[in-house]
This record gives structure tokens, sequence and C-alpha cells, in this order.
């Protein structure tokens, strides 16, 4: 069906607008609203994107990351460099003949997760509280949301580290911008972990390494992730995906192997 204007604003009589223009016009509106939302996407997300892309501009960064977080975790296979030795000096005519090494582990100070894959190391972040149960959900997702600013956050009710049970940890793969903390895209690159990856978690100068199982993708509101088994000790590490969206979850799943 035609639409005829009989003049404009000047007098000037308009043409009859064809069922093709129509069309195309939808079409040019249609693309150039998606052009200004993908511009405002990955603007708002554009640090989290850039970590995605490193890896692949950089990638010898990245393995040197993964090489440094693997050797302080004790799980590399570089040997000892010998500039670290110490040199046992029994006499002052008997120099650097024999050594010894401090069999001392690096371990820090503070409860961390260390994933040498993804070069993350990050402060474990437990909740005041421990108990859900009767717990004002609202306080509760407000305390979350503060403690993600400081780092991946342990979910309340949820085992600790060597218990029986799912250590369940959150972080952010992208936030706002404008939002207060340093941590707001410390997950971006979890979708990188494979079946067979393993990560670190210290908890009380303990370090307990997982070895991850499964990789699926759920609902928000499937519950089941935080299920806590009596006769295995497992961790979970769930954040948003896709980057920048809250569409799904991200879950990652490991056993406890050391």
């Amino acid at each position: 069906m035609n639409i005829t204007y009989k003049e404009d604003i000047n007098g000037y009589e308009i043409g009859k607008i064809s069922f093709f223009e129509k069309i195309w016009q939808f079409i040019r509106f249609t693309v150039v609203t998606g052009m200004i939302f993908s511009i405002s996407f990955f603007a708002l997300n554009f640090s989290a994107y850039k970590q995605i892309f490193e890896g692949v501009i950089n990638p010898d960064a990245q393995a040197k990351a993964q090489e440094t977080l693997e050797a302080a975790a004790g799980e590399g296979n570089k040997g000892i460099d010998p500039s670290l030795l110490l040199p046992v000096l029994p006499d002052k005519k008997d120099v650097r003949k024999s050594f010894v090494w401090p069999n001392a582990p690096i371990v820090p100070t503070d409860n961390r997760l260390v994933v040498p894959k993804l070069g993350k190391s990050v402060p474990l972040v437990y909740m005041g509280t421990e108990h859900i149960e009767g717990e004002n959900w609202n306080d509760l997702e407000k305390q979350i949301q503060d403690g993600l600013r400081k780092g991946v956050v342990h979910y309340p009710g949820t085992a600790k580290p060597g218990q029986f049970g799912n250590v369940f940890l959150t972080g952010h793969s992208s936030y706002y911008p404008w939002a207060p903390g340093g941590f707001k895209d410390v997950f971006a690159t979890l979708g990188k972990l494979e079946v067979g990856d393993r990560y670190y978690v210290y908890y009380n100068q303990i370090k307990y390494a997982y070895e991850i199982v499964d990789k699926r993708e759920v609902q928000p509101s499937n519950v089941t992730v935080l299920e806590q088994p009596h006769d295995k000790k497992i961790s979970t590490l769930m954040t948003c995906t896709p980057v920048g969206t809250t569409l799904r979850r991200l879950i990652i799943t490991a056993e406890q192997v050391t």
C-alpha cells in the first residue's frame, strides 16, 4: 500500500513512498541502530574484551604469566634457577662448591585464587556470614556485590577448601566501568579454561590444587550448581556469560587433587 503526502513545509509535492523504499528505510534504521548499540556495548565492556584479545595479540606475555604462576605454585617443571641457590661457605678457600636450597614454597599471606592459564592471582573474599538459611537475600546480594569489588567471592554456605563439599567462587566477567573496585572483569577470560586445566586456592596459607572436570553454561535461575556433595571435594568457578551480559552463567567444575 502506498502513502502519498500532499506537500512538504516548502509547498513542494512529495511523491509516493513505495513498499520497497519502506523496506530499505527499515533496513537502514536497523543497521544504524545496531551499529550504535555495538559501539556502546564494546565501549562499556572495553576492559573485559581487551583482556580476551590480549592473549591473541600478545601470546608471549600470556605464556610468561602462566609460567610464573605455575612456578610459584610449585607446578613448574623448569628446574631450579642456579642464580637463586644459596652458597655454603665452610671456609674462605672453599667458595661456592656446594649449595643448599631452602625447601620453602611460595605461599601468599592472604586467601587467594591463582589461575596460571589466565595469568590471574586474585584475592579471595570471604563474607561476614557463612550461613544463608533464613538470611535476608537482598542484604546477602549487597554483601556479595560489595565483596566483588575486592576480588573473587567465596559464596556463603558452601564448603571451605579442604572440606568435603563444593568450594563455590564467583567473580565478575564485566561490570559498569564507573563502578568502584579493581576486579570488575576478573573472570573475563574464564571461558579459556578447559577440562584438565588446574587452578589453586590458597586458604589459611595452605595450597589446594583443583583440576577441571566439567565446563558448561546454565540459566541464572539454576541453583543446582550450589549443591554440596558429601563424598567429594570439589570447587566451582562461576561468572556471567556472554561477557557484558547476564543471560547465562559459565560454570567451571573442578576436583581437589592435592
